[in-house]
């Protein structure tokens, strides 16, 4: 039986009578079969649809994060622990509103000042060599690829190229692409005169044979479009942002509800991705812009959106998403305001989030050491669907606000569930398994869409490692889903 607190009914239970902890747990089972509605999912599994990026997974920070070089360290041990443990393979983006505000401690040419503007940094950071080459460190640790992102708005090509081969020459191999300018978008006046600005920088950079990605833009799908025709074949990945409004507008509600008019967007580019046969990645995205919204970007409803927003892009075909993040001055400063990070919390926890911006997936500081928050749980929810191929599914969800995905791999099944209704549970009749046999159910869980903290994911943090799951002779497995909760499946050929 699932139950969203398992960690202390399961302390609790060993104090029992193991008969009577049993037939509590049939008898919850079985009220919960009885009250649930009933959903179906059929899977077409000769329908082969997208291959997912076996970097798929990836986190994006403000270049103010570097400010301290043991943030990205190979000696910041629990950090890296979290970024493997996240994925093998994933994808640090260093950039942000920051970026566009950082100068190169060692260029000697002549900087114009940069002006702070009403919204956005105040004052421009300079970056050291150092910081580089700790990052390096992190990078090796983690076996994650960096994607860096360099001064556009200041206006200084040769300044920009000179970044560039540093970030080369330190990280090495560990250099997936050069970003230049972030959310051009909101400076420059239109696509023409981003380009304009932008070429110079490009062609410096690829001719001291370094990658490049762009156009990092904000929600400007037709300047990805415009971007990929004119200098496609120049970059390693197409690139944009994504939040879903502002967070003052941000509510659970709000958040569980899916984003269609951003997915026919997602389709657009993709279309042209292909034609150019380039990546396309969200290179910057969270919930909700101007650093998160309490209660909802930080809390076990993210998870769920976090989930089912990567796999539905996974399914359309984009090849990574970086969700922003780091601590809370650095990306308030990103926003030009100031922050007060001191805290009464008696709890290491708490105090590890009150330093933390609200939407980001990893909570803490090199000083309070670090832990995950529930968007983490959401991330290793999908990232287990990376270099898997995804197969098409009809999904009849009986009003309840459930999303599902299938994949195959080496010859297994797996399936994605998520239940992000508060107030209905649902059983679903998967079908379409002939050939398919036993295989393991885990669970992802929390007291409630608003809980801040116990957020289980089975097998991850010393929980069980899931628990078995049949197909039945006509290829139909069943599963009970309650409310504001999500499962990963993976069922086996039979022999």
């Amino acid at each position: 039986m699932f139950d969203p607190s398992r960690r202390k009914l399961l302390k609790a239970a060993a104090l029992l009578p193991v008969a009577s902890s049993f037939a509590r747990m049939v008898a919850a089972t079985e009220a919960l079969a009885r009250a649930s509605t009933k959903a179906t999912f059929a899977l077409q599994l000769e329908q082969p649809g997208r291959v997912v990026s076996d970097s798929f997974t990836g986190l994006s920070y403000e270049t103010l994060q570097l400010a301290n070089p043991a943030f990205f360290s190979a000696d910041n041990h629990a950090l890296i622990q979290l970024f493997r443990q996240l994925s093998p393979h994933g994808v640090l983006r260093i950039g942000g509103n920051t970026s566009d505000y950082t100068v190169w401690s060692e260029y000697r040419g002549t900087l114009p000042i940069q002006h702070a503007g009403k919204i956005g940094p105040q004052s421009t950071f300079v970056l050291h060599p150092q910081s580089l080459h700790a990052l390096a460190g992190f990078l090796r640790a983690t076996g994650w690829k960096l994607v860096f992102g360099v001064n556009l708005k200041i206006g200084v090509p040769a300044m920009g190229v000179e970044l560039a081969r540093a970030v080369q020459q330190i990280v090495g191999d560990s250099l997936l692409a050069i970003q230049i300018g972030n959310e051009a978008n909101n400076y420059d006046k239109d696509y023409a005169a981003f380009d304009a600005a932008w070429t110079p920088y490009a062609t410096a950079i690829r001719a001291a044979g370094i990658p490049i990605a762009g156009p990092d833009t904000g929600a400007n799908t037709d300047w990805v479009i415009d971007y990929a025709k004119r200098h496609g074949p120049e970059n390693v990945f197409l690139s944009r942002h994504y939040y879903r409004d502002g967070a003052p507008n941000g509510s659970i509600p709000n958040l569980l509800a899916t984003d269609t008019d951003f997915f026919k967007e997602v389709e657009q580019i993709m279309s042209v991705a292909d034609a150019a046969h380039l990546p396309f990645r969200l290179s910057e995205a969270n919930s909700y812009y101007s650093g998160g919204r309490d209660g909802v970007s930080n809390v076990f409803a993210s998870a769920l959106w976090g989930a089912d927003f990567m796999l539905a892009l996974a399914q359309r075909g984009v090849a990574g998403i970086n969700f922003h993040g780091g601590t809370l001055e650095s990306v308030e400063a990103s926003l030009g305001h100031g922050v007060d990070t001191a805290t009464t919390a008696a709890d290491l926890p708490a105090r590890r989030d009150a330093v933390t911006s609200r939407y980001s997936a990893i909570a803490g500081d090199v000083e309070r050491g670090f832990q995950p928050r529930p968007l983490y749980y959401g991330m290793l929810l999908a990232q287990q669907f990376a270099g898997a191929q995804m197969v098409s599914g009809d999904i009849r969800a009986a009003g309840v606000n459930l999303a599902a995905y299938a994949a195959v791999r080496d010859g297994t099944v797996q399936l994605a569930l998520i239940n992000k209704d508060a107030a209905q549970d649902v059983s679903i009749a998967i079908g379409g398994l002939k050939g398919l046999s036993a295989g393991q159910l885990m669970r992802l869980s929390a007291p409630s869409l608003d809980s801040r903290h116990d957020i289980v994911m089975e097998g991850i943090d010393g929980a069980p490692a899931g628990r078995a799951i049949n197909v039945d002779t006509h290829g139909t497995c069943h599963v009970l889903l309650p409310r504001s909760s999500a499962a990963w499946v993976r069922l086996n050929r039979s022999a």
